[in-house]
């Protein structure tokens, strides 16, 4: 019998596009007795999705599996009917999250689509069909046929006995053309955040055994892969194995090798904090909203003191850490998304990943949109376009902080400093990130620039407007340092900085406003060379 072709399609190369979800359902293909053999195909959106079909179909396969996402959809759509079309005798199911969008309906370019974790239920329909049933007639948990839509999600299968795709050598092939890969070591998730696919899940959560998550990490190390993004939800979730696996990381791991955990701030302790200081890593940490009534609609519970003060935490052992917020969550409103803006910035965080909410499908806040007052645009991802709360101008107004606070803020790199210029002038962060924007615009100036040309000028007109050209010469010299000690920092190279005032005084501004700073310090020219050695950064 011909091979089985598993396809997916990503926006771009990058370490998300990495096809972990398809890789592991290739490795459950291949190790189960009587299937033919699977190979993987990556595709991106920019590829021509009629002409990869007649490709795909000239090869002859007995089956083509697709993995869906909302923003892919679209693509496999149009790949899958041309095979439908040029081929129609070839077998097609999908797995992915999007996947629940047909229970309403299975359309007509698929034979069978799986709900949730996909190795069991694949591999059973396949060997049923192969065995001589009709695909219109499969009924198997997790399943959608034409003639069944199963009422359960596919049954979890047993992670101490899975095949891992790194070890079995599936992946062998793939990974030669990644530096970053994504890493499982563990499926689930028990929390219910109402705009999440996991919440659609079951509340369970798994482990993989430690020991293939020992043998993995010497896998990857010996592919010299540089960056990691760990896949669990909330990787501290058990803090007891959370540890044990750090202590792998920092045992092995090279320092070249770096980490991205998503983790929940509330259940940090300090022995953690400082493993994640001594890793060569950063933490994503969903905030959503700072708003404690918003929270509790989009099912989280928030405690606002709490979350301060783990977050606090590791900004004292020095732990990369970024911050997500979503626009038009249900309550929410313009003042409330300030709020989380100013404070989310006061946290010092050392990125801040703002999103539209999408409506995706099967998620709660999916399926109680129209109660809710949720209205969606028609673009793939189903973005709102305004709330209950939030009209479509406050959405505008809200997208254009966003814009400016990705400018300024993450890409510029500004949370060591941006303080000091928002107690200087007596501002939030927001009216920064608004006279930012509409600076850019009044100045023509591109987003494009070098990011630190831009806020050089920004800060030097903003502050002579205001009247406080004193407080130039300290406030620039104080951006320039952090930004030769960033450049040294991401590229290992050098570099020579002009500035109006020491270093070592300079940093008093961690601490001291910019007014009492110029009282007491004169300035003084100064052009050290920042280096990057074995044991960290040096000033000559």
């Amino acid at each position: 019998m011909n091979h089985i072709e598993i396809h997916c399609c990503a926006i771009e190369k990058s370490i998300m596009s990495f096809p972990m979800g398809a890789l592991c359902i290739k490795t459950a293909i291949n190790h189960t007795e009587g299937l033919p053999k699977a190979d993987l195909f990556e595709h991106f959106i920019s590829e021509d999705p009629v002409s990869e079909a007649r490709k795909a179909v000239s090869r002859h396969p007995f089956a083509i599996g697709f993995s869906m996402y909302i923003w892919n959809s679209r693509w496999i759509q149009d790949f899958a009917s041309e095979i439908r079309k040029k081929a129609p005798d070839i077998l097609l199911f999908a797995g992915g999250p999007h996947t629940i969008d047909f229970v309403k309906g299975l359309p007509s370019w698929l034979d069978f689509a799986v709900l949730g974790e996909g190795e069991i239920s694949t591999t059973s329909a396949l060997k049923s069909i192969i065995d001589g049933k009709k695909p219109e007639n499969l009924q198997i948990d997790g399943l959608v046929s034409a003639r069944f839509i199963s009422p359960i999600s596919s049954r979890l299968p047993d992670l101490s006995k899975l095949e891992s795709p790194f070890l079995s050598g599936e992946a062998d092939g793939v990974i030669s053309g990644y530096d970053s890969v994504l890493w499982e070591l563990t499926r689930g998730c028990p929390f219910t955040c109402a705009f999440c696919f996991e919440s659609r899940g079951k509340r369970t959560v798994r482990d993989y055994p430690l020991e293939r998550v020992s043998r993995e990490l010497d896998y990857l190390i010996k592919h010299e892969i540089q960056n990691v993004f760990v896949l669990d939800p909330t990787f501290n979730l058990n803090i007891e194995r959370a540890k044990t696996i750090m202590r792998l990381l920092l045992s092995k791991a090279p320092s070249y090798m770096h980490f991205t955990f998503e983790v929940r701030a509330e259940l940090l302790d300090d022995e953690l904090a400082q493993m994640f200081a001594d890793l060569n890593c950063s933490l994503q940490i969903g905030l959503q909203s700072m708003d404690e009534e918003v929270s509790r609609l989009i099912g989280r519970r928030l405690d606002r003191k709490l979350f301060d003060e783990k977050v606090r935490l590791l900004s004292s052992k020095g732990v990369a850490f970024g911050l997500d917020i979503i626009i038009g969550l249900p309550g929410d409103n313009l003042n409330k998304f300030r709020n989380t803006v100013n404070h989310a910035v006061s946290l010092m965080p050392s990125n801040i990943d703002c999103f539209v909410l999408s409506l995706l499908p099967g998620t709660d806040l999916a399926l109680r949109a129209d109660e809710l007052g949720l209205v969606p645009g028609d673009d793939v991802e189903r973005t709102v376009i305004r709330t209950a709360t939030m009209d479509e101008h406050d959405i505008r107004v809200a997208l254009s902080l966003r814009r400016g606070m990705d400018l300024f803020y993450t890409k510029g790199q500004s949370c060591m400093w941006i303080h000091c210029i928002l107690e200087a002038l007596n501002i939030t962060a927001c009216n920064l990130f608004s006279l930012f924007v509409k600076w850019m615009r009044q100045t023509n100036r591109s987003e494009d620039e070098d990011i630190w040309i831009l806020q050089d000028d920004f800060v030097q007109s903003l502050f002579e407007k205001t009247g406080n050209g004193k407080l130039i010469p300290a406030m620039k010299s104080f951006m320039e340092l952090h930004q030769g000690i960033c450049y040294v920092t991401d590229t290992g190279e050098p570099v020579t900085l002009d500035l109006s005032y020491r270093p070592e005084e300079l940093s008093q501004l961690d601490s001291v406003s910019l007014s009492e700073f110029v009282k007491i310090h004169k300035p003084h020219h100064c052009t050290p060379t920042i280096v990057m050695e074995e044991d960290g950064i040096r000033f000559y």
